[in-house]
């Protein structure tokens, strides 16, 4: 391999020039991990929400919650069958969830982040995003090692360290403190794969030693950091040498730390069932699959620079237009892939980068779609993007070989270029500020619910929330924080679509929403919308029964009927609805009549702030028999 690269033509693209001279001198590399930290250090201010106060509570020891009620270094058992039902009795997790649900994770190395932050600095929660940052240097100067190791020259190690740090995919690193664990995880995998790269390059067996073990405590730190090991088999399959059986012997030393890992991490109960949003591959590879022939296209698009994954969920709302994202993303990874073609022929590295990542890409199509899983994928992607680049600025005749490649080839460059090097890294502030949307939600949500003392004797009715997060978290945030919550609360829907509530008698109500209950991606988390909800099913809540009283052919829920402990009119019931931007109270219908709640729109809901979108949030209209106006 050539030490320098060549000169770019005077046809090479301005943009591409301008990205050479900045990057192709000494220190370059250094600069982008300052540059990066720079970028990330703008979430310092944004504060606390959602789960970080569920790990606040934990490792504090709060007993104020006792679904939370756990050892601190449990940090990650969010819920399983001993603690979902009163998970659903203090009305954090709804009453359709499964009470068999389990989302469990041996995650101890990055708990133990957790309690240091609420032990050393309680209050002070741009120490805990800095803290996150600091994990994210170690990561950027791993990558930064790590790309010196396997690339030729000054300019292309800091091009793809440039592509890595600068997209704007890498802002949640810093934005949620309560993400810490993947930041964690993928920086010591990141040396563990430099270290593994040492000992098989220069025959050096100290790395070999500490390759091994800084995967162990990678593991300990999140699960997220198996997809590691595809990066392990490729480079057996790609660089090494000998014959398959020497190059399979390399990688025992992580087989030896990922089996018993495996082995421990379910003898103690840790994993993932019955979820609509988390599949775990091994134990349940048909569900996985289904998945993953979706997913796997969307991350690696978003990965190219494509839309952010983290839209498939807001528009689960129009079918067709994720069908549109989804072959959009097809097209676009099989023209990105026939641009690779003869780079991959003829470059080990390149065929090393694309397979990693190509693995890498499974294990994160376990969890619902979003940004924040790529940081594996992207280790090998940013090597591939970078060497895209190059070879269109130093060599075009190459990819432009054939006809139709080079017909082609024009645009999606200077695609990718616009995304790499203008887009993403415009975008990368704002992304690493993104805690303040969830915020900005949750603040909303709990305006509309009173905090003075006498809302403690108090308990809640959510008619519509618009989302499980917008009622679950409200007690949750409360508790760690002092501020006076409701004794209990439940609710009985979620707005995505038209909810008619009658009045059955003094005590109870009849809840039909339109095209049925778990429409929404967020009401998976617990309850897989494919295993049916048996007919009759009751859940006692405090304070009130839950009785499923109608099916849709799918067999989720269509009709619940709500029978409460004391008088609906009871003025220690707070009865509440969704309207316009916050909860208002929800006027009770007379007995025998209904009130009938219209769809909310749920983008306007979780962005309207920020921007317009083209469309609304709400769902078209499902075919439901059993609906009729009142």
């Amino acid at each position: 391999m050539s030490s320098e690269t060549p000169e770019p033509s005077a046809s090479t693209p301005k943009l591409y020039r301008g990205l050479k001279r900045a990057l192709d001198r000494p220190g370059a590399d250094r600069a982008v991990v300052v540059l990066a930290l720079i970028l990330l250090c703008f979430s310092l201010d944004t504060g606390l929400s959602a789960d970080d106060y569920v790990h606040q509570l934990i490792a504090r020891g709060s007993h104020a919650l006792p679904g939370f009620v756990r050892p601190p270094l449990d940090l990650y058992r969010f819920a399983d069958a001993r603690t979902s039902p009163q998970l659903i009795h203090e009305g954090i997790m709804a009453w359709w969830e499964d009470p068999e649900a389990q989302l469990a994770f041996m995650r101890p190395l990055s708990a133990l982040t957790h309690i240091l932050d609420y032990r050393l600095f309680p209050g002070q929660a741009w120490l805990m995003h800095l803290h996150s940052a600091l994990w994210s240097a170690l990561l950027f100067v791993g990558l930064l090692a790590l790309y010196r190791a396997l690339l030729p020259s000054s300019f292309l190690p800091a091009l793809a360290l440039f592509v890595y740090t600068f997209d704007d995919a890498r802002g949640w690193l810093t934005s949620w403190v309560a993400g810490r664990n993947a930041v964690i995880a993928t920086a010591l995998s990141v040396w563990a794969l430099v270290f593994h790269q040492r000992w098989r390059a220069r025959g050096d067996w100290l790395a070999a030693w500490l390759a091994p073990s800084l995967l162990l405590l990678a593991l300990l730190a999140g699960e997220g950091a198996t997809a590691i090991l595809g990066y392990f088999v490729a480079y057996a399959l790609c660089l090494e040498q000998g014959s398959w059986i020497e190059r399979a012997r390399t990688l025992l030393p992580a087989l030896v730390v990922v089996l018993p890992w495996r082995i421990v991490w379910r003898a103690l109960g840790y994993g993932v069932s019955h979820s609509g949003l988390y599949f775990d591959p091994l134990a349940t590879p048909i569900d996985f699959l289904t998945v993953f022939v979706e997913r796997a296209p969307i991350l690696l698009f978003s990965q190219i620079g494509g839309v952010w994954s983290d839209i498939w969920s807001l528009i689960f709302a129009y079918p067709w237009l994720q069908r549109t994202l989804l072959l959009g993303a097809a097209a676009t990874l099989l023209a990105y892939g026939y641009a690779l073609w003869p780079l991959l022929r003829r470059d080990p590295i390149l065929r090393f980068a694309v397979l990693g990542a190509l693995i890498a890409v499974v294990p994160a199509c376990a969890a619902f779609l979003a940004d924040r899983l790529l940081t594996w994928v992207a280790i090998g992607g940013s090597i591939a993007t970078a060497k895209l680049i190059v070879a269109y600025g130093e060599e075009p005749e190459t990819l432009r070989a054939e006809p139709l490649r080079a017909l082609m080839i024009a645009p999606l460059m200077l695609g990718l270029l616009f995304a790499k090097t203008v887009i993403e890294p415009v975008f990368m502030p704002s992304r690493a500020r993104g805690n303040l949307v969830l915020r900005d939600n949750l603040d909303r949500a709990q305006a509309g619910v009173p905090s003075d003392p006498s809302i403690a004797r108090k308990q809640v009715v959510y008619v519509n929330p618009p989302g499980v997060p917008l009622a679950a978290y409200i007690p949750v945030e409360r508790a760690a924080q002092g501020v006076p919550r409701p004794k209990s609360q439940v609710y009985l829907a979620t707005g995505e679509a038209d909810i008619r509530v009658t009045r059955v008698d003094a005590n109870s109500v009849r809840v039909r929403q339109r095209g049925g209950f778990l429409q929404s991606p967020g009401s998976h988390l617990f309850r897989d919308p494919r295993r049916p909800t048996p007919l009759g099913r009751r859940v006692e809540v405090d304070g009130a029964s839950i009785e499923v009283r109608a099916l849709m052919p799918d067999g989720r829920p269509a009709e619940i009927l709500a029978r409460f402990a004391r008088p609906i009119d009871d003025p220690r019931w707070l009865w509440l609805q969704w309207r316009a931007r916050g909860y208002e109270p929800f006027p009770i219908p007379a007995i025998g009549e209904s009130r009938v709640l219209p769809a909310l729109d749920l983008a306007d809901v979780l962005v309207g702030d920020l921007v317009r979108l083209p469309f609304d949030g709400r769902l078209v209209p499902a075919q439901d028999p059993g609906w009729t106006q009142p």
